[in-house]
């Protein structure tokens, strides 16, 4: 059986050592696990768009393309699908209060790379994107 295959984009959104992790609620795929903020590509949306969507929808904060550096295309295969996952880094020049959906996560935190890869309940591939950009060696 051929499996789904998704595009999806997410983003580090850093400050002073730093980034930008959320809970997503049990309901969703995933559920109960940290990860980037980060979604699924529209039909006819570009990863760079995606992301910079994504940004508004789960943490409330805008942001334009220009803002966005690219660190990497990765591809996985899961079980139920495979994954292609676009990767962005955005330098935030503050400290900023994030503003979720309560219907998509339950709490935020920044957490340092060290910090989040010790972390056990991830969502799947966080590991490897910490470990392939380079925030970890």
């Amino acid at each position: 059986m051929k499996k789904t295959l998704i595009h999806a984009a997410g983003c580090f959104m850093e400050y002073d050592g730093e980034f930008i992790i959320l809970l997503r609620n049990s309901e969703k795929p995933d559920g109960n696990t940290w990860g980037l903020p980060a979604g699924k590509i529209d039909s006819g949306e570009t990863p760079l768009g995606c992301i910079v969507r994504e940004i508004k929808e789960e943490t409330g904060y805008t942001t334009e393309p220009e803002e966005l550096k690219f660190l990497g295309k990765y591809e996985y295969s899961f079980p139920e699908f495979n994954l292609v996952f676009f990767t962005y880094k955005l330098c935030l020049q503050e400290r900023i209060k994030i503003v979720y959906s309560e219907r998509e996560h339950r709490d935020w935190m920044y957490v340092s790379a060290d910090n989040c890869y010790s972390m056990k309940n991830l969502v799947r591939g966080l590991h490897d994107v910490i470990k392939r950009t380079g925030y970890i060696k």
